[in-house]
């Protein structure tokens, strides 16, 4: 099954039906989201461009991508989507290693697009939609003008359908090559465990950049006609009115988006009983956040563990294993990221790639295994050998698993904090940081100190209208956790820096205290 074959049959069954929802600004269906994709992929065509070349795309959410992505899929011509939060130059440096040989942008991205296009030797064709995009290539005059008629291109499941960029955390991203079958098994994983029924309506605010083509609830809704209503942007507010105005069934937003959610003062005045599941990742869910989703959302919080790389798929804490008032063990699990999906394999190793104690609390390496895997990075066959071993993809994620599979990820390997010839996990401390009630967002790094090499820092947004010390959220952390373990500093701030998917950008947060070196 090709990613194809998802919008042409949906065009046959569901042909009139809601495709997409862009509120207050329009609908397309089903038929109409077949026929634009057909002249998006004739139109490039036409430019030149064919199976296997690039095509980048620069935009906000909207329906555009969906069109996007259906033509890759029905002409073989590789998708490589841009994080629109990077800089003018980490766009360049990123398009002249993909090469696309056009560029989509936005009108509300046209600016940005400006600044660094012309360093992009491969880019011979930039294509605006939007009002006022300004471009020479009209997005919408170049589908008019389309030969009718679908694509005549053979694609087979096994060739490259989009280039996944990593997120970017530690510098210029990685394109993971994302192929039709990594795509399809990543739509199977989300629908095996998230109830989906014929018809239910996606609600879209996550960036629809992130993990291109849509296993994160785009595609896996839109499997059985269902809808996706669109936000360009996320605002919590927007957000809680859009699930009654729709009966929104399905969302995906990350830890910071749904703290805002929780703490907006609309949060509790809108009927929001069709929401089935929420799903959050991109960094691990904090045992607060997950009781108040619980609380204020209903029992529909799926925590999500998923890579660029493995497609949104890997880890995942299902409801009926969420027991707030369980026995001790049932309520520390809370913090886990659950068990692999059902089509993914999960492991926990030591440096010599064998299987630690499944006690909870011996570290090592997550890998995965499972069809939804990227089979390597873009043209880095040396990044691509690097992260995996005997058939296993190594996360770089450092995990602890217990005796019933379920697995926590205390750290990415890079993070890990060594502070006296003692290893420390951010994640440990910032759990401990988020028990006191006025804290709604918070990173800890390391920084240099002369004689423990590093201390450990914390960096706290607080909630809307709380107050709150430095010495007495370090005294909240310091009573649940072991001396060295206690944060030596604290620093309250507007905002913490975050990448496009809403993780947090700690090499940011570095900069203030670490030599550029």
């Amino acid at each position: 099954m090709l990613i194809s074959d998802i919008v042409r049959r949906n065009a046959t069954f569901f042909g009139d039906r809601d495709a997409t929802v862009v509120p207050d600004v329009g609908v397309r269906t089903w038929a109409e989201l077949d026929q634009r994709s057909d002249a998006l992929g004739q139109a490039l065509m036409d430019l030149g461009i064919g199976k296997g070349d690039r095509v980048a795309t620069l935009s906000s959410n909207a329906p555009e991508y969906l069109e996007f992505f259906f033509a890759c899929a029905k002409t073989g011509i590789v998708g490589a989507t841009c994080n629109i939060r990077l800089a003018p130059a980490e766009l360049s440096a990123y398009l002249r290693y993909v090469e696309p040989s056009a560029i989509i942008v936005s009108a509300d991205q046209a600016a940005l697009a400006r600044r660094f296009v012309s360093e992009v030797p491969s880019v011979h064709h930039v294509i605006g939609f939007g009002p006022g995009h300004g471009f020479d290539i009209d997005y919408e005059s170049l589908l008019d003008a389309a030969p009718s008629g679908t694509p005549a291109v053979r694609v087979h499941d096994d060739e490259l359908y989009q280039l996944a960029s990593t997120s970017g955390t530690t510098g210029i991203p990685k394109g993971a090559m994302l192929t039709h079958a990594n795509a399809i098994a990543a739509m199977l994983n989300w629908m095996a465990e998230i109830p989906m029924r014929e018809g239910d309506t996606n609600l879209q605010c996550i960036p629809m950049f992130f993990n291109p083509g849509g296993p994160a609830q785009i595609h896996p809704v839109m499997m059985k006609g269902g809808r996706s209503v669109i936000l360009a942007g996320f605002e919590p507010g927007a957000f809680l009115r859009a699930i009654p105005r729709f009966g929104v069934t399905h969302s995906t937003a990350v830890p910071t988006m749904l703290g805002m959610v929780l703490d907006h003062p609309e949060c509790g005045r809108h009927d929001v009983s069709s929401l089935r599941a929420i799903c959050t990742g991109g960094s691990p869910v904090p045992q607060p956040l997950v009781l108040r989703v619980r609380e204020m959302l209903g029992n529909v919080l799926y925590p999500i563990f998923g890579m660029a790389e493995t497609y949104s798929c890997g880890l995942v804490l299902r409801p009926e294993n969420q027991h707030p008032e369980g026995s001790e063990t049932q309520r520390r699990r809370l913090s886990s990221a659950g068990k692999p999906h059902v089509l993914v394999q999960a492991r926990v190793v030591d440096d010599d790639g064998i299987d630690v104690a499944a006690d909870n609390s011996t570290p090592g390496e997550l890998w995965l295994r499972g069809d939804n895997v990227s089979p390597g990075y873009f043209r880095m066959d040396d990044e691509t050998a690097r992260s995996r071993r005997d058939g296993w993809f190594m996360t770089g994620d450092v995990a602890v698993i217990d005796g019933d599979a379920y697995i926590t990820i205390v750290d990415r390997k890079k993070d890990m904090i060594i502070t006296g010839g003692i290893n420390v996990f951010c994640r440990d401390v910032e759990e401990a940081i988020y028990t006191h009630p006025a804290v709604a967002q918070c990173a800890v790094i390391g920084i240099p100190h002369p004689q423990w090499g590093e201390a450990i820092h914390a960096v706290v947004v607080l909630r809307p209208g709380a107050s709150a010390t430095s010495d007495e959220i370090m005294a909240t952390a310091a009573s649940q956790l072991a001396a060295y373990k206690k944060p030596r500093s604290v620093d309250i701030v507007e905002a913490l820096p975050l990448g496009g998917t809403g993780n947090v950008l700690k090499r940011e947060l570095r900069k203030q205290y670490w030599p550029a070196s």
